[in-house]
């Protein structure tokens, strides 16, 4: 439903301002940038065993079935909603309509029938063995949270307890329902960087502590200082992202609140450096008491979040503490037992530019959350074509795409055209390809729509760690997430600041942004000679960006990283960023059929390739 553009949540976007600096993926040298781009002259005919599948990849259809699964009948295709539901059974459908195999639960009894069980696909009895298309699995779902922070101080024989409010006194991202409490230490500016001699928790036991920070870095307003001369500190402290929504937040930012989780500290309080109380309240103020705008409605109503109960976190762990962003009065009412004020602290650490970390003794907080907890279902959708080498048939090449989006809100339906209806398409478009091609690839070739990717990658999070094949026996994994939106001069600017993408003279002078498309893989395998050999039919301007990490999220947090990090070799490619991302403006008539015909062949073509090896 296309009314006008959603105002982003200013938390959010708080959030990560506070709680990470960005650190730009770091751009190649010219020469280097030159060697990654792959231009063709002429396309090549593709080979004559893959081309029917290739020539059923069209334009026309591609917009065709997006048309459906971005209308509004799909209510935004929310994880555990009805309109995932209708969403996940027209995917069944029409695996069932091309005979690709089911790969997901066997049915159990309960009277229920799907659409696919209706084309006449091979659901079976519960007793049967015979498996359907879904594999469902619970997730844990919180709403309705609230937190306060007590503050408890004793200066000699006085003691004081305070109560501060969230969204007046902090904001923050508060978790499920739980109590945290514990002493205070003050921790400067929360940094460790020991090539620079500067550690702010040097002697500091910080472990089970709430630990008091300022954001940022030393030394913002003094070019002298170590984290302004050296542009890479530079960089990590204070060139912060261009603002706004991000697919990649958390993901490629370094997170000052993350390294200091790994500690072991309860929670973080983050005051911010270069923001006064004023402009602070103000802010929260605009969060809790936004004016009606016809021309950018805002949306109360919080969201909830999903988790998979046992799994472990993507961030491996170091995510673990709450943070929350303080006002300076609330800051000085903490520090008031050690005879400081936050301006003051401030000032000492910059005039010598040492570290005056301290125990904050006499003053002890908590921190209540409450929250609704329950428990839902959704599910991924999983079929495949099988391999027709009678031995390499056991292994397979995974192709994924995340169905679900950001739901309804009130009248607003966010469609997600371009995320990720788009890459949903994708998939579909090769299921067909691959179960219409006469020759089958020697591997087996899995095609799964996920759930739960806009909550977590909770969906191919779940594959993995429960998989329809065996991952030891998964070569591959083709991701497809945003393909729909082709380049231009404003989007491809915005790539090299957040993919990392050159923004050198010489390659801007040799692609055509609308034909532009910056593909990502796993580094080693040989992924970079695929990717080139199945342009060749295709002929997109495409950028190789070999991934840096072995989790694959510097590239983006899209459920290739699921793969990664079960150590799975991985392709991503992802057309431009846009103004309407996560918004409810993401229709379908701003979409180019043309480009999703265009990654879809490519990724046939290169997925083929790996599969008959």
């Amino acid at each position: 439903m296309t009314k006008r553009p959603l105002s982003f949540p200013i938390a959010f976007s708080l959030t990560l301002i506070l709680n990470g600096q960005a650190t730009a993926p770091q751009q190649p040298k010219p020469e280097d940038a030159l060697k990654n781009l792959v231009l063709v002259e002429k396309t090549q005919t593709v080979a004559d065993k893959m081309k029917p599948g290739f020539e059923s990849i069209t334009a026309r259809d591609a917009i065709t079935m997006l048309t459906y699964i971005s209308s509004d009948l799909m209510e935004g295709r929310e994880t555990a909603t009805r309109g995932y539901q209708l969403a996940a059974e027209y995917v069944e459908s029409q695996f069932a309509l091309w005979n690709l195999k089911p790969a997901g639960d066997r049915p159990t009894p309960s009277g229920r029938f799907s659409m696919a069980a209706m084309m006449g696909a091979p659901q079976g009895r519960p007793d049967s063995g015979q498996k359907t298309y879904h594999q469902e699995f619970a997730m844990v779902e919180v709403s309705d949270t609230s937190t306060e922070i007590n503050l408890d101080t004793r200066i000699g024989p006085q003691a004081k307890k305070r109560t501060f409010k969230s969204g007046v006194d902090f904001t923050g991202q508060p978790r499920a329902s739980e109590s945290i409490e514990g002493p205070v230490v003050f921790a400067g500016y929360g940094i460790t960087e020991k090539e620079a001699g500067y550690d702010d928790f040097k002697g500091q036991d910080v472990k089970g502590k709430i630990v008091l920070i300022l954001s940022e870095a030393p030394g913002k307003d003094n070019p002298e200082s170590v984290f302004q001369k050296n542009a890479e500190l530079k960089q990590k402290y204070f060139e912060l992202a261009e603002p706004g929504p991000s697919p990649f937040a958390g993901a490629t930012r370094f997170s000052k609140s993350r390294e200091i989780a790994k500690l072991g500290v309860s929670a973080i309080l983050v005051v911010q450096n270069s923001v006064n109380d004023s402009q602070a309240v103000n802010t929260m103020a605009a969060m809790s008491n936004r004016r009606v705008s016809d021309e950018r409605p805002i949306i109360t109503q919080p969201r909830r979040r999903l988790s998979i109960p046992g799994a472990p976190s993507m961030m491996g762990g170091g995510d673990s503490a709450p943070v929350f962003t303080i006002t300076r009065a609330m800051a000085d009412a903490i520090l008031e037992p050690a005879g400081e004020k936050i301006d003051d602290l401030k000032k000492k650490i910059e005039a010598s530019n040492k570290p005056a970390s301290t125990d904050v003794s006499g003053a002890r907080i908590s921190i209540v959350t409450n929250s609704k907890s329950t428990l839902v279902r959704c599910k991924n959708v999983v079929g495949y074509v099988e391999g027709s080498d009678p031995k390499l048939k056991d292994e397979v090449v995974v192709i994924g795409a995340h169905l679900d989006h950001n739901g309804k809100r009130g009248d607003y339906i966010f469609n997600g055209a371009d995320d990720n209806g788009s890459g949903s398409v994708g998939v579909l478009a090769l299921a067909r390809a691959f179960a219409m091609n006469p020759e089958k690839p020697k591997r087996t070739v899995v095609f799964c729509l996920w759930t739960g990717e806009e909550e977590g990658l909770l969906g191919s999070r779940y594959y993995v760690m429960n998989p329809a094949f065996p991952m030891e026996k998964t070569v591959a994994y083709v991701n497809m997430d945003m393909i729909s939106r082709p380049y231009d001069q404003t989007t491809i600017s915005r790539a090299g600041r957040m993919m990392g993408v050159p923004q050198t003279e010489e390659l801007l002078k040799k692609i055509k942004p609308a034909n532009f498309v910056p593909v990502m893989f796993s580094a080693g395998g040989g992924l970079a000679d695929v990717i080139k050999a199945a342009d060749q039919s295709v002929g997109l301007d495409v950028y190789l960006r070999e991934a840096t990490d072995n989790r694959g999220i510097s590239m983006g947090g899209s459920d290739h990283s699921s793969f990664a990090n079960a150590k799975v070799p991985w392709i991503y490619a992802m057309t431009s960023m846009h103004e309407n991302y996560h918004q409810t403006s993401d229709s379908v008539e701003k979409v180019s059929g043309e480009m999703m015909e265009k990654v879809a062949r490519l990724f046939y073509v290169a997925a083929y390739t790996i599969a008959d090896k």
